[in-house]
């Protein structure tokens, strides 16, 4: 397992969501007011545990390292699809701009 807790921490939010069947995922850059970080099960909203604000933008960041987005400008699309914890953590990923959230949906398996 890598020893960089932000990609710690953003694997196992992925593997929770992906554990609970969730249908979509959003992860704020920042904290609007509002819960950053989401998932939506059979149609209702969750909200995870606020992690502190400073570490959104780098979870942003390790989602798009994940992603393999390149330099290119916004809009971006791209797939996770790594190993952790036995399973495979599957997302199609995409982001409209920097400002905007990250929006994750899973790849059936």
């Amino acid at each position: 397992m890598s020893e960089d807790p932000i990609k710690r921490f953003t694997l196992l939010v992925l593997f929770q969501a992906q554990q609970d069947h969730a249908t979509e995922l959003t992860i704020a850059p920042a904290s609007a007011g509002r819960p950053p970080i989401r998932y939506k099960l059979g149609g209702t909203w969750y909200d995870l545990s606020r992690p502190p604000a400073h570490i959104l933008p780098d979870v942003v960041a390790e989602l798009g390292r994940l992603a393999a987005f390149t330099k290119r400008p916004f809009p971006k699309e791209g797939l996770i699809d790594v190993p952790y914890s036995g399973v495979r953590l599957r997302w199609v990923i995409r982001r409209a701009s920097a400002e905007a959230d990250c929006i994750l949906t899973p790849v059936e398996q």
